[in-house]
């Protein structure tokens, strides 16, 4: 399907703050809302180019969908950016600014208009901790790149950056700075406030519980007695070594324990173009006539 996409920037303020939502739509179009949400030390242009309509929500919004990209607190186009005045925690994103991004969609569209959800990474679990804590709440599909809660993989990549780079340098650099720098030293595309880089780096090393740093809700849980999961689709690239390695992905698939859930490992051996990081799972100039499809006979089928 070829359309004219438009796009347009929406902020949404939460106390002080804006939250941007950047959307991808086709005016003739009255597809289905779909909600991306991108992962920890990134932004929201992860899932687009900035100077071209290229990437998974550009894709979106050609097959027909309204799209929705958000830049949590602080990072991309919201405001102000993250500075080492900033308080915000994961307990903020999962209470006030995802249900202020649901809020505004349904604005735009309608009362009880269904909802995709597409997340990278961190902003899976993000999805998740706020599907256990709005039990009223739903999805009409969830849609994972790369998605773990905790990190139990063990080899010479994840001891150096997850370790020994991301926890202890990370919080060396957090205790001087005020926030973590990740953007100013090049190991991410965003910084992130002091508290929700010590929330993210608490749950990845907590392999056997899931709890909040601020009231100590359970969300493992809470999400052995939720009926409000919708089917998710889990895809993970084989060159994963240790961010969405595949034994960790199906690891958070047994913590939320949804039968309905699907794994796939893109690889050249399954028969994918390439075996997908990280970062080109999202990125990759082969994605619209690779995996990228994938998802969208997901939403439709869901």
């Amino acid at each position: 399907m070829t359309t004219t996409l438009q796009t347009t920037s929406l902020f949404i303020p939460i106390g002080n703050d804006q939250l941007h939502l950047k959307r991808f739509y086709n005016e003739d179009s009255n597809g289905e809302a779909v909600l991306m949400i991108h992962g920890a030390i990134e932004n929201g242009s992860i899932f687009y180019a900035k100077k071209k309509l290229k990437g998974l929500a550009p894709f979106l919004a050609q097959e027909g969908y309204d799209v929705y990209v958000v830049d949590l607190r602080g990072r991309g186009l919201s405001t102000p950016a993250v500075n080492k005045t900033s308080t915000n925690t994961q307990y903020d994103t999962i209470m006030e600014e995802i249900p202020a991004c649901i809020q505004k969609i349904r604005a735009i569209r309608s009362e009880h208009t269904p909802i995709h959800t597409v997340a990278h990474s961190w902003g899976g679990v993000l999805l998740l901790a706020y599907l256990a804590r709005h039990p009223q709440e739903t999805f009409k599909s969830m849609n994972f790149l790369a998605t773990k809660r905790s990190i139990k993989v063990k080899n010479i990549k994840k001891l150096w950056e997850v370790d020994v780079f991301w926890s202890a340098v990370g919080e060396m650099l957090t205790r001087v700075k005020g926030y973590l720098p990740a953007k100013e030293w090049g190991f991410g595309a965003d910084n992130e406030s002091r508290a929700v880089y010590r929330d993210c780096r608490q749950w990845v090393y907590a392999l056997n519980e899931w709890k909040s740093n601020q009231d100590g809700f359970d969300y493992l849980d809470a999400l052995a007695k939720a009926n409000n999961i919708p089917p998710t689709l889990y895809l993970t690239g084989l060159k994963e070594y240790y961010l969405g390695h595949q034994m960790d992905v199906k690891r958070l698939m047994k913590e939320v324990n949804n039968p309905q859930d699907q794994f796939i490992l893109l690889s050249k051996e399954n028969g994918f173009k390439k075996d997908y990081d990280h970062i080109n799972i999202c990125t990759s100039k082969e994605g619209p006539q690779d995996h990228f499809p994938l998802i969208v006979e997901w939403m439709r089928s869901c």
